[in-house]
């Protein structure tokens, strides 16, 4: 099963990072695949066999002891989740995560508002409340850099996810 997971959270990062490259191109995949959102069901497909994996790691479980004693060493925690995990998998992991922050903070501040089709209108809107009329053009465009921001989660999680479900041994690569 732990080896479906890892296949299931690579394809999952996989459509995350040509989801994120496409929006990265201001090419709006939601227009196409409408359905593509399901990748953040698919989040959870794989994490909680994560939180199930972790709690079951006799390591994992001393660390969290050492951590309310205030007694860890800072990366000791990545030492235990990716202690089977090849180095290339472990930087994309770190790194998917590094990148999920950065791009959302370059995405609340790039995004004024929700892209939406209201009234046979194409508009811009914050919590409900008009901000301005745009064209089909810019739609795609808010659209695509709304996309942008969720598929760079999904970067993260999928890409985490796999680093620590990685289903083969040391000796085994």
């Amino acid at each position: 099963m732990k080896k479906k997971l890892f296949y299931f959270a690579i394809a999952g990062w996989t459509s995350g990072l040509m989801v994120h490259l496409l929006s990265l191109a201001k090419i709006d995949v939601t227009e196409t695949i409408p359905f593509i959102w399901v990748l953040h069901i698919g989040i959870f497909v794989v994490w909680i066999p994560v939180i199930f994996e972790l709690n079951k790691n006799e390591e994992f479980k001393q660390y969290q002891r050492l951590r309310k004693q205030n007694n860890v060493k800072p990366f000791s925690l990545f030492k235990i989740i990716f202690k089977e995990t090849p180095t290339w998998l472990v930087v994309i992991a770190i790194g998917g995560f590094f990148y999920a922050v950065l791009n959302f903070m370059l995405f609340t501040s790039s995004q004024p508002g929700v892209p939406d089709f209201i009234n046979d209108q194409y508009v811009l809107q914050n919590h409900g409340k008009l901000i301005k009329v745009i064209t089909e053009q810019e739609y795609h465009h808010y659209k695509a850099n709304e996309l942008r921001g969720f598929s760079g989660h999904w970067l993260a999680f999928y890409g985490m996810a796999a680093a620590i479900l990685f289903p083969f041994s040391k000796s085994e690569q």
